[in-house]
């Protein structure tokens, strides 16, 4: 039996890392999952980017530490590259760059995207969970 494969949005993690009540229930038992082994847990570089942005805004929020916490878990670091960008192009228009590239990164993997995204929970083909 395979593993479940899941795509992780930015907040989820952060949100996750922080404890944060922000984090759906079902998001969180993905992630419990995640760093119990369960599951194929897949982040876009794109998402790794925008923790550390959050770090420069958030005093509270420390990356090298974020980055030591996600080490824990057996993450698949996917980054941006040829068929990502093939991917991306074919989205809808309305979908900004950032968004693309994580959309992209779940499609590609064939995971789920756990997001608290409207936009991109409302994209097809995508299936996400919150």
């Amino acid at each position: 039996m395979s593993l479940p494969k899941y795509s992780f949005d930015t907040h989820a993690l952060v949100w996750y890392f922080k404890n944060s009540e922000t984090l759906s229930k079902e998001a969180r038992l993905i992630l419990d999952d995640a760093f119990l082994g369960n599951s194929v847990a897949f982040v876009s570089s794109i998402v790794l980017f925008e923790a550390f942005h959050i770090s420069l805004k958030e005093k509270d929020f420390v990356f090298s530490e974020f980055i030591g916490f996600l080490s824990h878990a057996e993450f698949v670091v996917i980054s941006l590259n040829e068929e990502i960008l093939k991917i991306g192009y074919e989205l809808p228009k309305n979908i900004n760059i950032h968004d693309r590239i994580i959309i992209s990164t779940a499609i590609l993997t064939g995971s789920k995207l756990v997001t608290k995204d409207k936009i991109l929970r409302s994209t097809f083909p995508l299936e996400t969970i919150w």
